[in-house]
């Protein structure tokens, strides 16, 4: 399978490369700096670009047959990057007929805010206030796009070793409140095979 990945030098962007290596995709890695991803440059096709540029963004996902996009910020302060980011992914999408969309989200967002601690909604209000608003933002327009979209939300990330073991479900409450980031790329890696979670925003936890 052909995959173009967004975000491919974050934490879950780099699992995924390696793992869609070993099960056999091609990856295209649309990155704003190709250095950090120099160990993978003969075994993947890079593409420098930004993503607030559409046009390089559509010239990414053309001839892909899915495109898993794990767009972040550490940026703490108002940022629109995963709402527009996905944007435009989802409008080159459309443009080149690419219909398989899954997308990195978080736990608390949308529906499953509920399922958060009361410490964990009083964390999301005021510290991680701006990056709530980006999520929902991007969970809004993916959710409308026409697409077959998967909605991926993660409970606390950790780079612990994959197990393949976890909690999966629409709104399910975290056990521990951790998930690796290597089961997250598992899980959406398994998803674009199976596809038994087209048009759902599913948690995964441990």
């Amino acid at each position: 399978m052909k995959i173009a990945i967004f975000g491919a030098t974050g934490g879950i962007g780099r699992e995924l490369i390696a793992q869609s290596l070993r099960r056999g995709h091609a990856v295209t890695a649309f990155v704003r700096d190709p250095a950090r991803l120099q160990e993978y440059t003969d075994r993947i096709t890079v593409l420098t670009g930004d993503i607030f540029d559409a046009d390089g963004v559509a010239r990414a996902v053309e001839g892909q047959d899915a495109v898993i996009c794990a767009l972040g910020s550490k940026d703490l302060k108002k940022t629109s990057v995963r709402a527009t980011g996905t944007s435009n992914i989802i409008q080159g999408m459309k443009q080149k007929g690419v219909e398989r969309l899954i997308v990195v989200s978080a736990m608390g967002i949308g529906s499953s805010w509920n399922t958060l601690s009361l410490f964990n909604r009083l964390f999301f209000a005021t510290l991680l206030k701006n990056t709530r608003s980006d999520h929902e933002a991007q969970e809004a327009v993916v959710t409308a796009s026409g697409l077959k979209w998967t909605i991926v939300r993660p409970s606390g990330l950790v780079d612990t070793p994959g197990t393949g073991v976890y909690s999966l479900g629409e709104d399910i409450r975290a056990r521990t409140s951790k998930i690796s980031r290597a089961d997250v790329a598992d899980l959406m890696l398994n998803e674009l095979s199976d596809g038994a979670l087209v048009h759902k925003a599913v948690t995964i936890t441990n």
